[in-house]
């Protein structure tokens, strides 16, 4: 699979075999980076569900009876293990996971070989630019020092994250055809996986970040995120446009504005969404729509924040 790195309107593919051979055929095709597979399906069907979103990819993998997988390089890859066993060797460790558990299965630039028995899995590859789009790293890249979750409460925030997506924004009749919606649900996984497994991410501000973080840089952020709420931007495009680092500029909203940068784009889009709504035909237009235009996903949350700030539901704006 070739990731795009942008984010696209979801597009779902569905196989399913008994044929070996046609089902390594599919699995390179599927993933385009030189896996190989053994072992045999016996009468049972290999299937392969993805939702492909360009910046990133869920998959609903049914793997019958004991087989092999291995490369010598793969993408970041992270699995929840639904029923029977995956064993995985990668950078000189071995992990073995089983129902209800979750893994790094694979890390780019980094051999791995693995063996499945009876495995139903759901994964989630990611393109690498969501990671430099929601953290800075110590090194070139951005890795995984652990492949299994820091604790179990973050695992159980990593599946209900997954199956959020995966299972109610993503197939939604109208959330996906916004840019907004897909690239927002794509970065809360990349933020979820960071919070659930050890990595290189630099949270903690240097001393160069706290000179940094004066009015002058805040002043430079809000202009940008006033002048492109309606684009696709991120708190690695507003630190560029500040002319600093995230961490600088995270700083510099927490010092001078009590908030986050993403938190300040939140409210700036929640007063465009308001306007749309107070002039919106009723007839014509819905709450979800206008969320989604504006990135919500959430229709719970999109209600309390709308609520939060103006002191009604959306809907009542929308009936005047």
């Amino acid at each position: 699979m070739s990731l795009t790195g942008t984010a696209a309107p979801p597009r779902r593919t569905e196989f399913v075999t008994t044929e070996a051979d046609q089902a390594h055929q599919h699995l390179v095709a599927a993933y385009d980076q030189g896996l190989r597979m053994s072992g045999l399906l016996g009468a049972r069907a290999l299937r392969h569900d993805r939702t492909d979103a360009g910046l990133f990819a869920v998959d609903d993998l049914e793997l019958p009876m004991r087989l092999g997988f291995d490369a010598d390089t793969f993408g970041l890859l992270i699995i929840e293990c639904r029923a029977g066993r995956v064993e995985r060797t990668m950078a000189g460790t071995e992990d073995r996971v089983g129902a209800g558990d979750v893994l790094v299965q694979t890390q780019p630039e980094m051999p791995f070989a693995a063996r499945t028995e009876d495995a139903a899995l759901r994964s989630v590859m990611f393109h690498p630019e969501l990671f430099t789009q929601v953290a800075e790293s110590a090194g070139n890249r951005l890795r995984f020092t652990g492949f299994q979750p820091v604790s179990a409460v973050a695992q159980r925030r990593w599946k209900d994250a997954v199956s959020y997506i995966a299972d109610l924004v993503l197939p939604h009749p109208e959330y996906p055809l916004h840019p907004l919606v897909v690239a927002n649900a794509g970065r809360l996984l990349a933020a979820t996986a960071l919070a659930t497994f050890p990595n290189t991410a630099l949270l903690d501000p240097s001393p160069g970040d706290r000179n940094d973080a004066g009015p002058a840089t805040l002043h430079r952020a809000i202009a940008f995120i006033e002048d492109h709420a309606a684009d696709d931007i991120t708190v690695a495009d507003i630190a560029a446009a500040a002319r600093v680092t995230i961490r600088a500029v995270q700083l510099a909203f927490r010092r001078h504005r009590g908030t986050t940068p993403m938190a300040y784009l939140r409210r700036v889009r929640l007063e465009c969404a308001h306007r749309d709504l107070r002039d919106a035909d009723p007839g014509r237009e819905t709450v979800s729509a206008v969320a989604a235009r504006w990135g919500f996903f959430n229709a719970g949350r999109f209600t309390a924040y709308y609520r939060e700030a103006f002191a009604a539901l959306p809907s009542q704006t929308l009936r005047g």
